[in-house]
């Protein structure tokens, strides 16, 4: 089923454009699993072009019947982000990157407090320069993001049992789609693509072939509701001043 909608999406993209289809692998049965998905991100690396393999962590997974003591399997909680487009497409690091986590700022702190500025030893015992990974720091403003995405499916409001979680949605939108670009989403589902596509001021075409159980209802009041609340007036707070 996916490589006839991997085809037309290759085929109404601009040149600097891209898609991400988020899949789950799943099991034949306990035990054994299906191997379509490498099937299908060999295929895409063929036909097209795979940017990079990055993967979405679900940090909220539950325990299933899977995990139960008999079978002694691990949970099921990252779904590959099969990123597609090519070599040149448009992405934007500085709209993704993450704050310094406050584990890292204080080993760099004990380690210049120790007189062994300008050199620390991370965990995987390599040596960093402190006064070239600060300046990094400074000029990208930020921490370039691990292709491993941390993000709990909780995080998302949506009633959809298929819905992906709103940050996820964000960071892919803020980070693939320039300033005023077009968004679409072939799944539409409750429309979470579609309310992260207003959030960030693009434009959103959305399709859904299964309406049923009142989930393009839902989407289309949640996105109704999102462009009215960005037609509002913007309140000024202290940051903005």
């Amino acid at each position: 089923m996916m490589r006839p909608v991997v085809t037309e999406t290759r085929r109404i993209l601009k040149p600097t454009g891209s898609a991400v289809f988020i899949l789950q692998p799943n099991s034949e049965h306990v035990g054994q699993m299906r191997g379509w998905l490498w099937e299908f991100m060999a295929w895409v690396c063929r036909e097209w072009n795979m940017v990079q393999d990055v993967w979405w962590w679900n940090t909220c997974t539950l325990p299933t019947t899977h995990t139960q003591r008999r079978y002694g399997l691990l949970r099921m909680s990252i779904k590959s982000c099969v990123w597609l487009g090519e070599p040149n497409c448009y992405r934007n690091q500085a709209g993704v990157l993450w704050s310094e986590s406050k584990d890292n700022a204080r080993r760099r702190a004990e380690q210049r407090l120790a007189g062994k500025f300008p050199t620390w030893e991370s965990p995987s015992g390599y040596t960093t320069n402190d006064k070239r990974a600060r300046t990094t720091l400074v000029e990208r403003g930020g921490v370039t993001p691990f292709n491993l995405l941390p993000i709990g499916a909780s995080q998302n409001k949506s009633s959809h049992g298929a819905s992906t979680p709103f940050k996820l949605v964000d960071w892919w939108t803020r980070y693939i789609c320039p300033p005023g670009g077009t968004v679409a989403d072939w799944f539409m589902g409750s429309g979470t693509m579609g309310v992260v596509a207003v959030q960030n001021e693009c434009s959103f075409v959305g399709i859904e072939k299964m309406p049923g159980k009142g989930y393009f209802e839902t989407a289309q009041e949640r996105i109704a509701a999102a462009v009215e609340k960005a037609a509002q007036p913007k309140q000024l707070t202290i940051e903005d001043l």
